[in-house]
């Protein structure tokens, strides 16, 4: 096919593995890139991305976009060379240089603070390619979707989504006003998991509320980057008891909340201080842990004193139990730990949803374990489900 007037797709990584998704479109003029991650441990191909005019030799690239802020998206973006712009939400930047600067003491870059902002629904042009940053739903703070329009033609990059989260229908709003699509590209995480019972967000923060009023003391096990998960446990503390964290986690809160919509704030979060450790144990509260020693002392102490009283919640993705620093926290609330969480992916039902209401006319699921995952999908009889390899070009 001739390679003028039209658009260009190449999965560069992730057509056969979930982490360390990239994705690169690029026409005559224009050449850009959408996420640049590290592939999970011990999955797939763990080598680093080496690219002519991104990474390596003479730098040809016009623009990196970043869908959200999670390590298999963004993990390799400091390989870039200097001079190429990389794009992210404004939000989700700013969460992310402060994570890295929470980390510079231990040897961490902090190479957020060089990212371009992007405001969502603000498309920016890009020689003769238009990228619009949409508004979608993950379990990291404000992540993106991308359409890209040029020469007639337009795409969609979905990033990491799903229904099931509090913006589950400012996602599906997305959807409804995108029009016609060429080429979606979709994840596929969880496209060989059946779901016939799926629990949401809103599930969670029930959850939470019946655990704070069953115990005096609660604390919670998460992601230092689910926002989201971490502000309804703060609105399910009752009044009277604390909301607690530490500076860092606070500080993380305070960034996501500045412009979220009002319901879904964190609700009178503060750092933990360990001189008034008399006024906690005597009003009660729930308190956002991580792992690491410094959690682990108040933890195990609260169990050690009050076990009858005290509760854990584990709520992340089940693997990560098997961590040593996981197991030794969860060790402590044995027999008192309760494990909530749902999903920062598109169920499997969700997905097969979505990609009929869009109707896109051609389909790439990337973001998945391989080719025997995308044959359980149901998609429409006008969609054709292309299934490229790593590296190989697809014209649009």
């Amino acid at each position: 096919m001739d390679g003028k007037n039209v658009i260009k797709v190449r999965i560069q990584r992730g057509t056969a593995q979930i982490g360390g998704v990239c994705t690169e479109v690029f026409t005559d003029q224009a050449r850009i890139f959408f996420d640049f991650g590290t592939p999970l441990e011990g999955e797939g191909n763990q080598d680093k991305l080496k690219i002519d005019g991104l990474t390596q030799g003479v730098a040809n690239t016009d623009a990196v976009f970043l869908t959200h802020y999670h390590g298999d998206h963004i993990g390799e973006v400091p390989d870039i060379m200097s001079g190429i712009p990389v794009y992210m939400q404004k939000i989700s930047r700013r969460i992310l240089q402060a994570q890295q600067e929470h980390k510079e003491s231990v040897g961490q870059v902090v190479w957020a603070k060089d990212i371009k902002e992007l405001t969502t629904g603000e498309a920016i042009t890009i020689k003769d390619l238009k990228i619009t940053p949409l508004a979608s739903d993950h379990s990291a703070c404000d992540s993106l979707m991308y359409l890209v329009e040029g020469h007639d033609k337009r795409i969609l990059i979905t990033g990491d989504y799903r229904l099931h989260g509090f913006y589950g229908d400012r996602v599906m709003k997305t959807f409804e006003c995108i029009g016609p699509i060429d080429l979606m590209i979709t994840e596929g995480t969880n496209i060989d998991r059946e779901s016939p019972f799926s629990h949401d967000e809103k599930w969670v923060e029930e959850q939470f509320i019946r655990i704070l009023k069953e115990n005096k003391y609660v604390f919670l096990l998460t992601s230092s980057s689910n926002t989201d998960r971490i502000a309804s446990f703060t609105r399910a503390v009752p009044r009277g008891k604390h909301a607690l964290a530490d500076g860092f986690q606070t500080r993380i809160m305070r960034i996501a909340d500045a412009e979220r919509e009002e319901p879904f704030k964190s609700h009178k979060l503060w750092p933990y201080i360990e001189e008034k450790r008399d006024q906690y144990e005597q009003r009660g509260f729930g308190m956002v842990v991580r792992t690491g020693e410094k959690f682990d002392s108040i933890v195990k102490d609260f169990f050690d004193k009050y076990p009858e009283d005290t509760c854990l919640i584990y709520s992340m993705w089940s693997g990560y139990k098997k961590l040593t620093n996981m197991a030794k926290i969860l060790a402590y609330g044995e027999g008192r730990t309760e494990t909530i969480h749902v999903s920062g992916h598109i169920t499997k039902e969700d997905l097969e949803r979505v990609i009929d209401y869009v109707a896109p006319c051609k389909l790439i699921i990337h973001h998945t374990d391989g080719e025997n995952s995308k044959k359980n999908i149901i998609i429409p009889n006008s969609t054709l489900l292309l299934s490229p390899a790593d590296g190989e070009v697809i014209f649009i």
